[in-house]
């Protein structure tokens, strides 16, 4: 389409014309990157105690995570179709694993205001509507819902595991949407916590969660061997 291709060559002037993967002179993002992103299997990542089934699409590193960086970042619209078809990967395995049938609802998880507004657009609500898209053709009755909106708690970012969890804990509250099951959506999942909030509160208001669906899940570290 003659906008996408508007996209792509202002995004190559304002980033000097290079891949934000792998750094070569080119496309924002080049052949070579968006194949080994591709590449990635969905599995189902473990975290914090109340994260719902999560499945991510790969590892928050490497040419993935230089480009969801570039996205939330650099304002890089452009690169939403690729991070929306490596989540409806995602949301494919938590679905083929959890849907008893019926109709579900794709929840993103919200963004402050701040965020949206400096990034230009709404990340996970784009994720959420393109996934839908993506599902309906499977024959699902999927639908995208901004059930989840922000009540408190600050940025996530820096914060340690323990921090992460309580800066989560009721920051969400749940606004009337269509009926449903939910299948909760995010861009990365690292400790977990923001994912366990998202699905207590929407349990607590009555919503079956089947899980939740991610584009990258943050690497676990290792604790060190004994000496």
């Amino acid at each position: 389409m003659v906008w996408s291709r508007l996209l792509a060559a202002t995004a190559d002037l304002a980033w000097g014309g290079s891949c934000c993967g792998c750094g070569r002179p080119g496309p924002v993002t080049c052949p070579s990157c968006v194949e080994t992103i591709r590449a990635g299997v969905p599995r189902r990542v473990t975290g914090a105690p109340g994260q719902p089934p999560t499945w991510a699409r790969g590892a928050y590193a490497d040419e993935l995570r230089a480009t969801i960086l570039a996205c939330k970042e650099r304002q890089g619209l452009g690169l939403v179709p690729l991070l929306a078809e490596l989540c409806l990967g995602s949301a494919a395995a938590a679905l083929n694993d959890t849907w008893p049938g019926g109709a579900v609802l794709l929840v993103p998880v919200p963004s402050s205001r701040r965020t949206v507004a400096e990034r230009g657009f709404d990340l996970t609500g784009q994720l959420a509507r393109r996934v839908a898209r993506g599902l309906r053709p499977l024959g699902l009755e999927v639908s995208a819902g901004r059930l989840l909106r922000l009540s408190a708690g600050r940025d996530q970012v820096g914060l340690s595991a323990t921090d992460r969890t309580a800066n989560r804990a009721h920051s969400m509250r749940v606004v009337p949407g269509p009926p449903g099951a939910v299948l909760v959506l995010d861009d990365i999942v690292t400790s977990g916590a923001t994912l366990a909030e998202a699905s207590r509160v929407l349990r607590a208001n009555s919503r079956e969660v089947l899980g939740a669906a991610v584009v990258a899940a943050t690497p676990r570290r290792r604790p060190p061997h004994p000496p």
